[in-house]
Parts: structure tokens; sequence; C-alpha cells
């Protein structure tokens, strides 16, 4: 059987930080990879994760939620690229947007973006220190000098990539620190809306209230991989619990059975915990029509 290439309308982008890239996993077996497999016949799965990143940063590098330009960009006669320091873009309300790994993820770098509507390139120089990494924005027409001032609007250039996707997943939150999680959840929306198919993974490293104000909010949509993990799992997978399976659950943690490491309170997942999280998407995805 000779199976369609999926064009950038059949894509299922997986949005995230190090728990959606796959920390210390090879590419195929973070969930994205896992669910790729699973959607080979259907859909190309694009994991769109990237270590360190915050709920803000995640939502903008998906046009959710708006950002700026930080400091005046001036472009002289002739000079194609301006480079500055990971403080050059910022939130409305002056977040500190610090992108890494060419922005949009490993597997798919991003380089195209809009400011005020006019398009550039862009792109991340890594450096030993992030705080040091450079931003570099370039022009194709040098023939008269540019000025970019201070607050102008700045956008991704899909060009069809993310405005044509099929169905977005979405798990965030492990880098906000202390944030209240009503403000991840608005967040979550702002993704949300912007697609018609959407799957809500609730984080596994908070408790039932935080489960409780997924569901509150996305009904159906979510997926509850620390719920599941608490019986289901134990049969449904022929895992015999051990004491150590036994104290996760009764702290309301996650077992470190499926943790990176199998160190307790670590959010970031192993082989096993990422295949249990991608058949729960691609059930949940089956649940709710989006694929066969």
């Amino acid at each position: 059987m000779v199976r369609k290439m999926a064009l950038y309308n059949d894509v299922v982008i997986c949005f995230g930080d190090s728990i959606t890239e796959g920390m210390a996993m090879a590419r195929e077996d973070a969930y994205p990879g896992v669910l790729a497999g699973y959607l080979k016949e259907q859909f190309t799965v694009l994991n769109a994760g990237v270590g360190g990143e915050n709920s803000y940063t995640i939502c903008s590098r998906a046009n959710a939620l708006p950002f700026t330009v930080s400091e005046e960009i001036v472009f002289e006669i002739g000079q194609k690229e301006y480079a500055s320091n990971a403080y050059i873009f910022k939130g409305i309300n002056g977040e500190m947007m610090r992108y890494r790994y060419g922005v949009f993820g490993r597997n798919l770098p991003l380089s195209n973006i809009l400011i005020d509507g006019k398009p550039y390139d862009f792109r991340v120089e890594r450096t030993n220190s992030e705080v040091d990494d450079r931003y570099i924005i370039s022009r194709k027409d040098v023939t008269q000098k540019l000025v970019i001032p201070v607050g102008s609007l700045i956008n991704y250039d899909y060009s069809g990539i993310y405005e044509n996707c099929y169905c977005t997943v979405l798990l965030q939150g492990a880098n906000d620190g202390d944030m209240p999680i009503d403000i991840i959840i608005e967040r979550y929306k702002k993704i949300e809306a912007l697609n018609d198919r959407f799957i809500a993974l609730i984080p596994h490293y908070r408790g039932d209230d935080v489960a409780k104000k997924f569901h509150n909010a996305f009904g159906e949509r979510c997926v509850d991989l620390r719920e599941y993990c608490k019986e289901e799992v134990w049969q449904e997978y022929g895992i015999k619990k051990d004491q150590q399976d036994i104290k996760c659950l009764e702290n309301g943690k996650l077992s470190t059975r499926f943790i990176y490491k199998a160190v307790y309170g670590d959010c970031h997942l192993n082989k096993l915990g990422y295949k249990v999280l991608a058949d729960l998407v691609y059930k949940k995805g089956k649940e709710l029509k989006y694929w066969k």
C-alpha cells in the first residue's frame, strides 16, 4: 500500500514545552512521535514542543497571544540583518519572550515573521548561555533605511501550516511557576479558539483541583493521564503495582513508573509514560471522531 503524503492541511500539531518535546527521548518515543505512528496513514503529526518555554511563548508561537518589538530596530541602507539579544520581543504586558530551537520546534524550524504585517526572516543563534542567544531579523529589500518602532506587532507567518492544520493537541504550563491555573486555562482557550478540533492534555503534575477546572473548561476534549494511571492503566497494560506505585498513588501523584529516571515529583515522562499518553490521545481523537 502506498500511503498518501499528508499535506499541511492534514497536520496534527502538538504544542507544548519539554514534556511534549520529549526530554532525553528519541524523537519517535515522545508522545507526538508515537501518535505519528498511529496516524501515519491519515495525518502528519508535528512535534511543536520546545523545552523551557512558558505558556505565553507557546501561545505566541501559535499566534494565539500577541507580542511586540521591545526595542527600536534600525536597518541602514545596504544592511540586511539586525542582531539583538534574547529580549528583543516582549508580551503585551511586559512578559519575557525568550524562544529556543529555531522557535517552532526541532523538527520544524520557523523562520518567517510579520512585523506590522510586513514579512521578515527570523532565526535564533545559540550560545553557551541562553541569556546571550542572538536573535537575527533580516529583510530582503536593503535599498532604503528602515526603522521599526518599539511596540510594533509581531505574528508568525505559518504560510498555511498552522492556520490550515487539522487538529491541535496542547500540554503547557510546566515552566510557569506558581501562575494561577485559571490563567493557564485561559491560554489553552486562546489556542483552542484557533481550530475546530482540539485536545487539551491536563497537566499530570498537578492535583485533582486542577483536573476539575480543566474538565469544566474543556469537557470531553480533555485527556487526563494522571487519573487514568490511578486504576485503569494497571489492568489494561498488565502492570503489577509495587510499593513505590502505591506510595505515589496514595500521595495523589503519577507513579514514578511512568516518569523519566523514576524521580519522584518530576514532570517528565519516560518511554512507557509517553506510550500511555499517546494511546490516550489517540483514543480521545477516535472518540471525538477526529480520526479513524
